[in-house]
């Protein structure tokens, strides 16, 4: 015992506890802190997932301003589409050509949300030779020239359908890496048919049309079209702008055919272009006898106006929305109400991939008709 102080009590020593933890209070903070990680797990993933749309939609606006610039100073958006086999040259035709040559650097302002990384245009550039193409395009674009020093300029698009490169392989590869996706040639966005093609050219008969006899009639085919969306267009059209979409997120197109930028074989590639108008029976352009009038319920007029755009090329990338870049400048979210991958605008039939007949995107939305004026 301890001593005792003058006036006072002895003191008592008493042995503390000890101040370990027993294996069930550990399990019992080890299960708290796992369930406190399950309920947060939700949130950080829909936090990134917002955080990617977000970037997605920063893209599309700032390729908005590039496409208005564009219409402010030479009249149309763009030049057309990023598509070699129907456009040309996409390092000098399209409005990924046009947006990188005003400073934008498109291939590095992929959507983050997109399974797509690539556009479907690379594998063209992997895989077409110039038997690929017909009379009504130019697939090599500009002659060569040359550098104050004597250095030879050529279009990537030209060396690759002349000399080695001709026949493919790893040369043809590096001049595709190098040239174009490394310069910035390169989109995961899918631009609109009515951006790109305006719309139908008509002949007499009702029937697509084409300005050059040597072009078969094609909805992809720009001499069957009115060509890229003028301003002048945009401006006189009772269409509201905020309805008229430009650009969205690429549905998936196809796959690529060889490893390029990082990417392996097999990777899904997106689309170029929507579809463009079609009949809701069948997905195809109006076909008509050739005596057929214009006026009538059985015309071809009434034909062509009860099409609808083919938006089936628009990609569900954002947990059940597509962001869309409308002629206004804005960025307008759609919703795929049904979770079948696709936004139905008007088709009643299931055969080209929609779940169902429910209408997804109004009209008073997304303006679905074959062209800005006359229907």
């Amino acid at each position: 015992m301890t001593p005792t102080p003058r006036g006072g009590k002895p003191k008592v020593q008493v042995a503390r506890a000890s101040q370990g933890m027993t294996l069930v209070e550990l399990l019992v903070v080890i299960s708290i802190i796992g369930i406190l990680v399950a309920l947060l797990f939700p949130a950080v993933n829909a936090a990134r997932a917002a955080s990617r749309q977000t970037a997605c939609a920063n893209n599309l606006r700032q390729f908005g301003i590039g496409l208005h610039s564009n219409a402010s100073r030479v009249g149309a958006f763009c030049t057309g589409a990023f598509d070699w086999k129907h456009e040309g040259a996409i390092t000098e035709v399209g409005w990924v050509a046009d947006l990188v040559d005003q400073g934008s650097p498109v291939g590095q302002m992929l959507c983050p949300a997109n399974v797509s990384q690539v556009s479907e245009t690379v594998n063209q550039l992997l895989t077409l030779t110039e038997s690929s193409f017909g009379e009504c395009v130019d697939p090599k674009g500009s002659e060569p020239t040359k550098k104050p020093d004597g250095t030879p300029v050529i279009n990537p698009c030209r060396e690759i359908l002349e000399g080695a490169l001709a026949a493919g392989g790893a040369e043809r590869v590096a001049v595709i890496q190098g040239k174009v996706i490394d310069k910035f040639y390169n989109t995961n966005y899918v631009s609109s048919w009515l951006m790109v093609r305006g719309g139908p050219r008509i002949g007499s008969g009702g029937n697509l049309s084409s300005s050059d006899p040597s072009c078969p009639p094609s909805l992809k085919s720009r001499s069957s079209t009115f060509g890229p969306l003028k301003l002048s267009q945009l401006d006189a059209s009772k269409v509201p702008s905020n309805l008229i979409p430009l650009l969205a997120d690429g549905g998936v197109a196809g796959q690529l055919t060889a490893m390029i930028g990082g990417l392996q074989p097999g990777v899904e590639t997106a689309g170029s272009v929507t579809g463009g108008p079609v009949q809701t029976s069948d997905l195809k352009p109006p076909s008509f006898p050739d005596d057929t009038p214009r006026g009538g319920p059985d015309g071809w007029w009434a034909g062509w106006s009860k099409t609808r755009q083919d938006y089936r090329g628009f990609a569900v990338a954002h947990r059940g929305q597509c962001n869309v870049l409308m002629a206004d400048g804005g960025v307008r979210p759609l919703d795929d109400e049904n979770d079948d991958g696709l936004l139905n605008n008007g088709f009643p039939i299931a055969d080209g991939g929609y779940e169902s007949d429910a209408i997804e995107i109004d009209e008073d939305v997304v303006f679905s008709k074959p062209a800005l004026r006359g229907y």
